[in-house]
């Protein structure tokens, strides 16, 4: 068990670490509309987290502070997962930071931030996820 995790975290820090910004001449792999993300979100949601994530999460393409892959964050009315075009240069990637962004609304529900949001809790929701198959496939 504690293999599989350590293998999760090295494979999101190295990732994170070696991800380089598509040139705005490469082309972009094919990502259908905004109706895709939600239907992997709400696959997901009842998949893996038993439809307990609530089905208002606003997902977009929008994020473009270079720091981050994926961000998730809450307002007074709705989660929302931004994703980083520049870094998800494939359907594979952009899945993979979407269930890692899922564990965090989970952890936002739950009220379970840690001093670190990347904490046992959230990585129990990851090793979990992998436990399940979840990243079957897309690594």
């Amino acid at each position: 068990m504690r293999k599989l995790l350590l293998s999760i975290i090295v494979l999101v820090f190295a990732v994170s670490i070696s991800a380089k910004p598509r040139p705005k001449d490469t082309p972009k792999f094919e990502q259908d509309d905004q109706h895709t993300l939600n239907q992997w979100y709400f696959a997901f949601n009842h998949q893996y987290f038993q439809d307990e994530l609530p089905n208002d999460v606003i997902i977009t393409r929008t994020l473009n502070d270079d720091r981050f892959m994926a961000l998730t964050f809450e307002n007074s009315e709705h989660y929302h997962i931004a994703i980083n075009p520049k870094y998800n240069i494939s359907t594979k990637s952009e899945r993979i930071d979407l269930l890692h962004e899922m564990c965090h609304v989970q952890m936002f529900i739950e009220n379970d931030y840690q001093l670190d949001d990347h904490g046992s809790h959230w990585q129990a929701c990851m090793h979990r996820l992998a436990n399940q198959g979840a990243f079957e496939n897309l690594w």
